[in-house]
């Protein structure tokens, strides 16, 4: 199995028992709340968590805290296609989530359930709603009506408007260790694909391994991982890393760099770290970095200063304010290639 989608009938996956057991007893308790936020990295199976969540709100006869799968509201609703269940994300290319978007949500809640039950919205991505969207949604937020739930998924909570934030119970999301995530990929991967180096290059988050395996994207980006470290001794372009930035996502390319980043400061530190595939090529420039006459204080400093401009660099990629990807890449592959860490060829 390697289509993350076809782990819906999977959910909840091992580190996410806690989270629907939670859900789950205050459901069969009649205790939800209005809106959740549903927190935490990438690649944990959040938003199969959450449709999977509504299907039971919508099923007819759940059985031990889990949807039935037999009755109609359990078989549209896997297939996201309740008319009770609306999702609203990024269109299409788009950067963020409009105020169109959310007035149809207000428009959706306002009408009577069809099935007679619950009406549920999934709000993904919801870190990337501009302004208007999310001041929108707060309207929402402050007149619930009953039976109506909201669910709002993010990896970046900060990125939301504070007002927002606070108007939803948060359910955070916690990447497991490394030997669960592991045994896991092993059982849910089918290929001849290399579960470390999968789960390395996914920083350790078990749905984002699969995905890598299904879509390609690991070579782009061990290829990306391979430019930085040539970056740093001199070998390579900053035009080329920034081509390759641009295939990837800017966003997922930032992501990169901060682990890439934190990476080389904890082979500086001595703290061992899980290798694979290209990753390799970190393990070299860590071995420069050690013999280099470079005060390795300084080394840590300079890349603790970089992680710090790159965690602004995605923030301003996942803000509202319409900001340019490439000049933005631009501007931090050249500061990442400028870094003074003694290895330069």
């Amino acid at each position: 199995m390697s289509d993350s989608r076809q782990l819906l009938p999977e959910i909840p996956l091992p580190w996410q028992h806690s989270q629907w057991q939670s859900l789950a007893s205050q459901m069969q308790n009649q205790q939800l709340a209005h809106a959740y936020l549903i927190a935490g990295a990438g690649g944990l199976g959040k938003k199969l968590f959450t449709e999977r969540f509504s299907q039971l709100l919508l099923c007819n006869s759940p059985q031990g805290g889990m949807p039935c799968e037999e009755c109609k509201n359990c078989l549209l609703g896997s297939t996201m296609q309740h008319p009770d269940l609306l999702r609203v994300s990024p269109e299409d290319n788009a950067r963020d989530i409009k105020v169109d978007q959310i007035r149809e949500v207000a428009q959706f809640l306002s009408r009577t359930s069809h099935a007679g039950g619950a009406k549920v919205v999934i709000v993904d991505r919801a870190h990337q709603m501009n302004v208007s969207a999310a001041n929108a949604l707060l309207k929402t937020l402050e007149e619930p009506h009953p039976n109506n739930y909201l669910f709002l998924t993010t990896d970046s909570p900060g990125a939301l408007m504070a007002t927002v934030r606070s108007r939803c119970q948060r359910l955070q999301f916690h990447t497991p260790g490394f030997e669960e995530s592991l045994d896991w990929l092993r059982v849910n991967l089918v290929g001849e694909e290399d579960e470390v180096k999968l789960l390395v290059a996914a920083n350790n988050h078990p749905v984002r391994a699969i995905e890598l395996a299904q879509s390609g994207a690991y070579e782009a980006q061990q290829a990306f991982i391979t430019t930085l470290c040539e970056l740093l001794i001199g070998n390579q372009s900053v035009s080329q890393g920034v081509s390759q930035a641009g295939k990837l996502g800017e966003d997922s390319a930032v992501g990169y760099l901060l682990n890439t980043s934190t990476i080389l400061i904890k082979n500086l530190l001595g703290e061992s770290q899980q290798q694979g595939g290209d990753y390799v090529s970190l393990l070299g420039i860590s071995e420069l970095l050690r013999e280099s006459d470079q005060d390795k204080k300084y080394q840590i400093a300079c890349l603790l200063a970089f992680y710090e401009s790159a965690l602004v660099c995605r923030q301003r990629l996942q803000s509202s304010t319409n900001p340019n990807p490439q000049l933005i890449m631009e501007s931090l592959l050249w500061r990442w290639h400028q870094l003074p860490l003694g290895i330069r060829a």
